[in-house]
């Protein structure tokens, strides 16, 4: 017994003699420490801060109401949106508008990445004085805009190519028809300063087919692809609508400010690989749209039911007779 608890006050005495020399003395802490108006702990204070700043989730924007009409401002060359106070650009559309609606019958929201403005309203009026304008007046410069009524998310969009450039969505919407039953056309605009056009339609199928005036032209599945603009090699803008047109970039290779015998090697600005901008064999040039929800069937309820053997017709078997084999052909023929 002696021996054992000899044996359990050294270990005892072991332990605490390490926790002892993983304990900082008394005292020792505190003169480590620096006082709280010293550059060096404001210094580490204000750093942890920042790198807990970088680490937190920034969370976006709320969403906007999902019934409202969304109208979508898209700038030409030479403007930035995000440069601009929401307050001047809402200002700017009241004006636009004939102040014939005033800040309460929409909500304005930038998108800096694809140098949009969009306008949600509940009221079909507004909406409609919306996608009439085509010019706003900022800072006492006029800048023009084009302004199309955004699709909703229940709709099916296709696109036609060999329309004529410039063309107006009345101009569209008056001279396009179909055959398809049971597909109604929405809406339809220009893309751009192009020959195509996107159509949306409200239906269970895409129309293999339109009509413009008379001409039939074949319909595609519109596939939104990531815009990529040709002068300053950024994405989510085309080049016709670039805020920077004066941007000096080399179209192939993305080096700012080149000189003519600066060494030139295919870059895709979207990918980063060796091809050359808007490639069509290139996977990552279409945008990563969500499938669309599919209807949720609800399960049927299964009903136990318990059948005897006499509940079902009995029918006659007939047996067939097993296979005989011959020993020869001569014995098969025979019979």
């Amino acid at each position: 017994m002696e021996g054992g608890g000899l044996a359990h006050r050294t270990f005892t005495q072991k332990k605490k003699t390490l926790k002892s020399q993983k304990r900082p003395e008394k005292g020792l802490e505190k003169k480590n420490e620096k006082p709280a108006g010293h550059p060096l702990a404001d210094a580490a204070r204000d750093s942890q801060v920042k790198r807990d700043f970088q680490h937190r989730k920034r969370r976006g924007p709320t969403p906007l109401p999902k019934e409202d009409i969304k109208v979508i401002l898209r700038p030409h060359k030479g403007l930035t949106v995000k440069n601009l106070f929401g307050s001047e650009l809402s200002m700017a559309v009241i004006e636009a508008g004939r102040k014939s609606f005033g800040g309460e019958s929409f909500l304005l929201r930038v998108h800096p990445g694809l140098n949009i403005i969009i306008l949600s309203t509940p009221h079909e009026q507004v909406a409609g004085r919306l996608r009439e304008i085509n010019q706003l007046k900022i800072r006492g410069r006029i800048h023009p805009f084009n302004a199309y009524v955004a699709d909703p998310e229940d709709v099916l969009r296709g696109i036609v190519h060999g329309l004529p450039p410039g063309t107006t969505q009345a101009d569209l919407m008056a001279n396009l028809r179909i055959r398809t039953q049971g597909v109604k056309i929405e809406r339809a605009r220009m893309l751009g300063s192009s020959k195509s056009a996107i159509i949306t339609f409200t239906g269970d199928v895409l129309p293999r087919c339109v009509y413009f005036m008379g001409a039939e032209a074949i319909c595609y599945p519109y596939k939104p692809t990531v815009q990529v603009c040709m002068i300053c090699r950024s994405t989510g803008h085309r080049t016709d609508v670039c805020p920077t047109p004066n941007a000096n970039v080399c179209s192939k290779c993305g080096t700012c400010d080149p000189t003519q015998e600066h060494e030139c090697a295919l870059n895709y600005a979207i990918c980063g690989e060796e091809h050359a901008t808007g490639d069509k064999s290139c996977e990552k040039k279409l945008k990563n749209v969500a499938p669309r929800k599919s209807r949720v069937e609800t399960p049927r309820r299964q009903t136990e039911c318990t059948y005897a053997e006499k509940d079902f017709p009995q029918f006659e078997q007939h047996q067939q007779k097993p296979p005989r084999w011959f020993s020869s052909d001569r014995e098969e023929a025979t019979l």
